[in-house]
């Protein structure tokens, strides 16, 4: 008997070890349920959310737990949560009885984890599942601690109707998170997994009174609470009509949807900017209605940490084509808005200096030809007003000299992301919109050059806290400082033009743009505290008269400058220190022994931009009015004087807008021999090739040709081949029918001067 007693000890223990190592080996299969995209504010608040891909409102496990609700749902559903191994022997002998007494199903003895066990499965309640749940409750409280166990359990009870988890509940029933619930609403909360289908809000509020005040009567008798809030908290409402979930920043929420599905985004926004950054956006698209612009983006940047405060990535208009689209993410064309990036690295490279004179004349690069808005011309133009006033001919022939392969590099290094195909597809129209670029890219560029002249070692723009990627580029502070002084010159729409009278008018460095066709307003700024940026036009790509950035974009950035705090010196407070160079007074290069000079602060390459060429002293004859020189004047009495000289095109355009300029003094009669020829041809260019379309009424079309000539007064004499055609005087334009062919066009003055280019009409209309 004592060897049978020792056998059955034996293989009893055995089976006990074999069973126990079978039950750690056993592996816990947790459910993959589908998760709600949460995006919240840098405070934690929720902005917006998105339903999870099986119709449920189930939000992510919360990193924290609401203590009032964990507290009233331990004391309702499992008072001892915190002291049984995941099975509690009291309660499942307390239910045996009640339920062979009252001879049916009356109490389950489901602890809080066996609770968790069974939602994981899914399955009926039967017996042999109760065990089941019990071997996984047990598993579970070997896993994970009470408090991962409580957030579990918080995050996967059904609330009622399609909403799981006690932060979806929060905000459907009571519109605000769980940790700012009153006992009474946690308490409405905490019986609702208990039965949710029965005592669902807004219907059987009876029984619904009742589980809660019976729960906060047990909270009162255990002290959890006090007579007072117990009071109070019988007197609360039951929640009612679920709210709907906040979707405060939608656009933002679908973008990062598309890599963070189903998880929780701390973002960096803040619920004040952002507010107040969609209303602005909404009272603007309601205007802009009217034109039939239904679409309009805003960003809005802290320049200290580059963090984003306001995305607002489209319209909420139910109503408007193509809301739903996040614009700020969507490649457009940039119209003029990165003429201050190559403003910039031209200063840097030492192309031109702050106030380097650069053409602005009749211009025709093959088959471009390039106008600006105004479709005037002024000759010759300081670079940084060329850049305040946005004019196009000047930046064209800034970047073919700084070369647009050069700034298609520049331009990928620094961030553009959408310039894919290769320089020579954008040509020299990449400076004027030829490209695309997002609206979130050119942000980067602008308060990554902010960061280089603050010499701030600055993370990249960013919807995301703790963002660890650098804000780099390379450029000369004194390129960016004099970049962002020329863009606070720029003109301001109508209804602000009083803006400089107002003490309190704020220091804004901005630039605006305008895509071909009216299909894109731009407007992005900066005032040294914060950085916006606006799109405003079709998602479609449909273009509208009038959108232009000026008018459609810059009233909307200028609304949101003035919710910033701003200082009016941040411009002045962030100026390099720069090395001093004698510069001509007029033409803004590097003077020369001729040139009218000051001392300027200028960027580094300053050497590299060479001296003013404009700027000659002639020898005059007595009177000062002929140029003259020794072999046909006797130099003994001459006098010399300097003169301001452009190019002849340049000369001819700038002396019809500036009555001072002189130009070219005339040579002496009698020294008219071998002197320099003051004509030029401004189109067509040399061995071009035209086309002369078919005009509407079905005529030949006429070619108009066009010259200059430094003697404003001067006669010019026009032949195509043997054929003359007629004369000119003051504005030098021609027009003629010509054949289709090769053709050489010589042009004369009245001294003998002469100038001639070879050409060819490629149709015969």
């Amino acid at each position: 008997m004592a060897l049978k007693k020792r056998f059955l000890i034996k293989w009893g223990v055995s089976f006990a070890l074999l069973a126990s190592l079978l039950f750690i080996a056993w592996p816990l299969t947790e459910p993959d349920y589908p998760y709600s995209s949460v995006l919240n504010d840098k405070d934690g608040q929720l902005l917006a959310a998105s339903i999870a891909k099986d119709g449920q409102w189930r939000f992510p496990q919360p990193d924290t737990i609401p203590h009032k609700v964990a507290t009233c749902v331990r004391y309702f559903e499992d008072r001892h949560f915190y002291r049984h191994p995941g099975v509690n022997p009291l309660s499942i002998g307390r239910a045996l009885w009640q339920n062979i007494t009252s001879k049916k199903v009356v109490s389950g003895a489901s602890t809080l984890t066996m609770q968790i066990a069974r939602m994981m499965r899914g399955e009926r309640r039967t017996f042999w599942q109760k065990i089941i749940e019990t071997a996984i409750a047990l598993k579970l409280e070997i896993k994970y601690s009470k408090k991962e166990l409580m957030s579990k359990y918080l995050a996967m009870a059904p609330f009622g109707g399609n909403v799981v988890g006690v932060d979806a509940a929060s905000w459907r029933y009571f519109n605000r998170p769980a940790h700012l619930l009153s006992w009474g609403e946690a308490a409405s909360l905490a019986v609702l997994p208990n039965n949710p289908g029965a005592i669902f809000p807004g219907r059987s509020d009876v029984k619904y009174k009742e589980k809660r005040d019976r729960l906060l009567k047990i909270l009162r008798q255990h002290r959890v609470i006090d007579s007072v809030i117990y009071d109070l908290s019988l007197l609360e409402e039951l929640p009612g009509k679920p709210y709907p979930i906040p979707q405060k920043a939608p656009h933002l929420l679908s973008t990062i949807e598309k890599q963070r599905e189903g998880s929780t985004t701390h973002s960096t926004l803040s619920s004040y900017w952002q507010t107040q950054t969609t209303q602005a956006v909404e009272r603007h698209h309601r205007r802009q209605l009217a034109n039939g612009v239904e679409n309009l983006c805003a960003l809005v940047v802290d320049l200290q940490s580059s963090q984003v405060m306001a995305y607002v990535g489209n319209t909420n208009d139910p109503d408007a084509q193509g809301n739903r689209v996040d614009i700020i993410q969507k490649p457009r064309s940039p119209g003029s808005s990165l003429k201050p990036i190559l403003y910039a690295h031209c200063l840097n490279k030492g192309k031109i200096l702050p106030r380097t004179l650069l053409p602005d004349i009749p211009t025709f690069f093959g088959g471009f030809s390039p106008k600006n808005f105004s479709e005037n011309f002024e000759g010759v133009v300081p670079a940084d007003k060329a850049l305040a006033k946005s004019l196009n001919i000047p930046f064209v022939y800034l970047l073919r000299d700084y070369s647009y392969e050069q700034f298609h590099f520049d331009l990928k290094k620094a961030g553009i992301s959408t310039l894919t195909r290769p320089p020579g597809h954008y040509g020299l129209s990449l400076i004027l919109g030829g490209g695309e670029v997002t609206l979130w890219d050119l942000s980067n560029v602008y308060v990554k050059m902010y960061h280089a002249l603050a010499g701030t070692n600055s993370p990249q723009v960013s919807f995301m806290k703790h963002s660890k990627r650098k804000a780099e580029i390379a450029l000369d502070p004194a390129a960016i400082w004099y970049t962002f002084q020329a863009m606070t010159k720029l003109s301001r729409p109508d209804e602000e033009n009083n803006w400089k009278t107002f003490s309190s008018s704020q220091l804004i460095s901005w630039k605006t743009g305008t895509s071909y066709g009216f299909r894109d307003a731009w407007a992005v700024g900066l005032n040294g505290t914060v950085f916006v940026g606006v799109w405003v036009g079709n998602a479609d790509g449909e273009g509208r008269s009038g959108l232009t950035g000026i008018n459609a974009a810059a009233p909307l950035l200028l609304e949101l400058m003035r919710i910033s705090e701003h200082d009016r010196n941040w411009l002045e407070k962030l100026k390099p220190t720069m090395k001093s160079k004698q510069v001509c007074s007029v033409s803004g290069m590097l003077a020369n022994p001729n040139c009218p000079a000051l001392t300027e602060e200028v960027p580094e390459a300053a050497e590299n931009s060479g001296i003013c060429p404009y700027h000659t002293e002639f020898h005059m004859d007595e009177t000062a009015s002929y140029r003259v020189n020794s072999s046909c004047y006797s130099l003994s009495k001459a006098v010399k004087k300097t003169f301001f000289i452009l190019p002849p095109t340049m000369g001819y355009f700038h002396s019809k807008v500036n009555a001072s300029y002189l130009g070219m003094p005339p040579q002496h009669a009698r020294c008219l021999s071998g002197a320099s020829n003051p004509i030029e041809i401004i189109y067509p260019n040399p061995n071009s090739k035209i086309f002369l379309p078919v005009t509407l009424a079905g005529e030949k079309g006429k070619l108009i040709l066009e010259a200059s000539h430094q003697n404003e007064h001067a006669t010019l004499f026009w032949s195509v081949g043997n054929n003359f055609y007629g004369s000119t005087q003051g504005d030098h334009k021609l027009e003629v029918f010509l054949p289709g062919g090769a053709h050489l066009l010589k042009i004369t003055d009245q001294n003998g001067h002469e100038m001639k280019t070879a050409f060819e009409v490629v149709n015969d209309p």
